[in-house]
């Protein structure tokens, strides 16, 4: 079982084996790691990597180059920080809501994005190779708040992102 706690100054990750299933009474923690910075650093989404490890994708106050901006982190099987990536512009924020390992071993985090795009806030989407150097960046919106929760590889290589928009629809 694979839990994350989130703290307003720190991501926390913490593992638990839970050998009877369901039941939490007898979960073991196997191990605690906290991720960020002095200011505020939120953990939204995590995956277990093909080589054991673990993949985190959320927001930091700490690092990059503005206000808030995405924050991707990778680690070993015992949660040991591996590399740490930031994404977003100078001005405004930028969020990580979902990440997914990609079958090239890279990394797709979708989210939202104030720095770039068409409107107050659009739809961000990253593509890394696999150390979490960015391959490219897409945005998606028209002038309303557009947010991405959720990303997910479609089996021809693309990706299907699911989200809310204030900029079309009814």
């Amino acid at each position: 079982m694979k839990k994350l706690l989130l703290f307003p100054s720190a991501i926390c990750l913490l593992i638990c084996l839970n050998p009877f299933g369901t039941s939490y009474m007898f979960s073991q923690t196997t191990f605690q790691k906290t991720f960020g910075g002095t200011s505020a650093d939120y953990g939204y989404s995590v995956q277990q990597t093909a080589d054991g490890g673990f993949a985190l994708a959320g927001q930091t106050s700490s690092f990059g180059a503005g206000n808030d901006d995405v924050y991707l982190i990778k680690t070993d099987s015992n949660g040991n920080t591996l590399w740490t990536k930031t994404f977003g512009g100078i001005i405004g924020y930028d969020e990580g809501y979902s990440v997914q390992q990609t079958a090239d071993g890279g990394f797709v985090v979708g989210g939202e994005t104030n720095s770039f795009g068409a409107g107050n806030a659009d739809v961000y989407l990253i593509k890394t190779d696999s150390n979490g150097n960015t391959l490219w960046t897409k945005t998606f919106g028209g002038s309303g708040d557009d947010e991405g929760y959720s990303v997910q590889q479609t089996a021809d290589g693309g990706f299907a992102l699911a989200g809310e928009t204030y900029s079309f629809g009814a």
